[in-house]
């Protein structure tokens, strides 16, 4: 039989990718759908540029987690290129239930799972309940020689602690608006006013004002911005504190808003944020009062600040989301962000816990994602607001919804100072696996280092070796046949190079030599491949035990010349009278690639 690899996750399951240098986290159906075209699938699509959260193997002198072995020691998460991205269909899924959380995937998709000081790869159609999967941040218990006693530790992301100053631009460049205002003037006597607007999409009044200078576009003016604001602000804690505030309880429609509550405990954070602003921008508000809802609002007039809010942060309590650059950002910065936006909507119980809440699931589900990369366990709760409610300023009930609610234990709370960490934290642990028929796509990465990537609510650690799983595949269906085509482009002899002998290629190569040697005699398993190019081989492909047994292929006589065109014409528009006597006669000495 030809055994083919299938094993993937359900298109919700959030991941992190960095495009380009800018982190994202979204669904993996977001962005694997983007490189396909309407039904395509079943094969790989490369990338380029893209890279995913993965996991560092930590070295270790143990024999049971060397390179040959699926067994790794967990050091932690890290940035790991992503080659290519797969998509395909299937009727049936397995829903993993886990200890405050869930996860979708085909039975055939290995997750890793924890063992005794070690993790290693195992499919989900053979998890049972009691089995701990590998998430982040991760708990191990270790050895203090200087304590002389078992410690707790914490392994969670590697961040890079010495960061170049950041600036980011306050004004906009409108790159677009301004190609628009020059090609009116610059067309100003050649061109009617009413041809330029039609081009440019503005009224035709609007280029007449452009040309005859009674103004610029409003967005290209910094005359119309009465505060004197600088050219760019440093990334610093403070700018980070301040993105929290906005993030929970700030407005960037027209102009920059915050509306804090008018409690006598919220005196120090709407002063705070007010002596951030001025620190910063160095800038005192249009306006600051109290209004009749109970509510403390404090206000700029000044676009140019809304819009630099809402580009990091979003606008709208649905629409908030991390300024992407925060992810690369050292921890303290982070925390800073955090007790901003915890602060504002937020509120720590009596038993020490930290609770913050949003309608933007996807605020959440970010936060949790970075809390963990910190190595700050989350759990993510969802409620249900009823409607009805009436605030006092415009009399109008507000519709009901969904609102999320991240939860940090009083141990976890980066801000409780009366903890002695690291401490104890909970373990994904699987409760039950659920089957269930399924019509759709489900997805996947492939060729991230280390065969694995992140993904979920709250990050768990999926495997993604497809040949792993192929050869697993094929010994579960034995007797089996795994047949690789054109081999030569994966298997071509290895060198020390550029990518310093760590590239997709290679990594894919090394990783069918080692399948290849734990095959044992009785494995009922055979390898097939075939390729034009044998002399660029790597000569440990063709070594005792690998592929061993060469067969030649002669070139296809007339009979076989005709058979391998009737193939490749089937389907396609041919002229009546063509000849393939003639074409197969004159062919003489092509193979089939020919």
């Amino acid at each position: 039989m030809l055994v083919g690899v299938g094993a993937s996750v359900t298109g919700d399951t959030p991941i992190l990718i960095r495009d380009n240098g800018e982190v994202k986290l979204l669904p993996i159906g977001e962005f694997v759908e983007r490189f396909y075209q309407n039904s395509e699938e079943g094969r790989v699509i490369q990338v380029t540029n893209i890279e995913t959260l993965g996991f560092k193997k930590k070295k270790t002198k143990f024999w049971g987690t060397q390179n040959n072995s699926a067994k790794s020691v967990f050091g932690g998460s890290l940035w790991q290129k992503v080659f290519g991205v797969y998509r395909h269909k299937v009727d049936e899924i397995y829903t993993i239930f886990y200890l405050d959380g869930k996860m979708e995937t085909t039975g055939d998709h290995s997750v890793f799972v924890r063992t005794h000081g070690w993790i290693e790869p195992k499919e989900v159609s053979e998890l049972k309940a009691g089995d701990i999967l590998v998430s982040l941040p991760m708990n191990v218990r270790r050895w203090d020689y200087q304590e002389r006693k078992t410690i707790h530790e914490i392994k969670a992301h590697e961040f890079n602690q010495d960061i170049l100053p950041k600036y980011l631009p306050l004004w906009d460049s409108h790159e677009e608006l301004k190609q628009k205002y020059d090609y009116a003037l610059s067309m100003m006597g050649t061109t009617s006013q009413g041809d330029i607007a039609q081009v440019i999409g503005v009224s035709q009044a609007t280029v007449g004002n452009w040309q005859r200078g009674v103004h610029v576009p409003q967005l290209l003016s910094r005359k119309l911005v009465k505060m004197e604001l600088p050219d760019k602000v440093e990334v610093t804690k403070e700018l980070m504190k301040l993105f929290g505030y906005y993030t929970a309880e700030g407005r960037g429609t027209n102009n920059l808003e915050f509306t804090f509550g008018a409690d006598e405990k919220e005196v120090y954070i709407y002063m705070d944020c007010i002596n951030l602003m001025t620190e910063i921008f160095g800038i005192s508000p249009s306006k600051a009062y109290p209004t009749e809802d109970n509510s403390f609002k404090i206000v700029y007039y000044c676009h140019q600040l809304g819009r630099f809010f809402e580009r990091y942060c979003g606008n709208g309590a649905h629409n908030k989301h991390l300024p992407s650059f925060i992810w690369d950002l050292p921890k303290e910065f982070f925390l800073s962000y955090l007790m901003g936006y915890s602060l504002g909507d937020g509120y720590t119980t009596k038993t020490g816990k930290l609770s913050v809440s949003s309608v933007s699931y996807q605020l959440i589900r970010e936060l949790a994602w970075l809390c963990s990369m910190h190595g700050i366990k989350v759990g993510i709760k969802v409620e249900e607001q009823k409607a009805g409610r009436v605030i006092k300023s415009n009399h109008k009930p507000l519709p009901g919804g969904k609102y999320w609610t991240l939860i940090i234990g009083k141990t976890s709370n980066p801000f409780n100072q009366n903890i002695v960490r690291p401490f104890q934290i909970k373990r994904a642990i699987v409760k039950r696996i659920v089957k269930r028929p399924y019509e759709g796509y489900v997805y996947d990465l492939c060729g991230a280092e280390n065969e694995a990537f992140f993904g979920g609510e709250k990050p768990i650690l999926l495997h993604n070796s497809r040949v792993r799983d192929l050869f697993n595949t094929a010994k579960k269906s034995s007797p089996a046949i795994i047949f690789i085509d054109e081999i030569d482009a994966i298997g071509r002899m290895r060198s020390v190079g550029v990518m310093g002998g760590h590239d997709e290629r290679e990594q894919t190569l090394n990783q069918i030599l080692v399948e290849m040697d734990g095959f044992t005699q009785n494995e009922n398993v055979v390898v097939v491949a075939a390729t034009n190019r044998g002399d660029l081989l790597d000569p440990a492909l063709l070594r005792p035990g690998r592929f061993d047994r060469r067969v030649v292929l002669d070139l296809p006589d007339m009979e076989g010349r005709k058979a391998i065109l009737k193939i490749h014409i089937n389907g396609k528009p041919i002229a009546k009278d063509a000849d393939w006597d003639k074409v197969s006669k004159r062919t003489v000495g092509f193979s089939g690639a020919d």
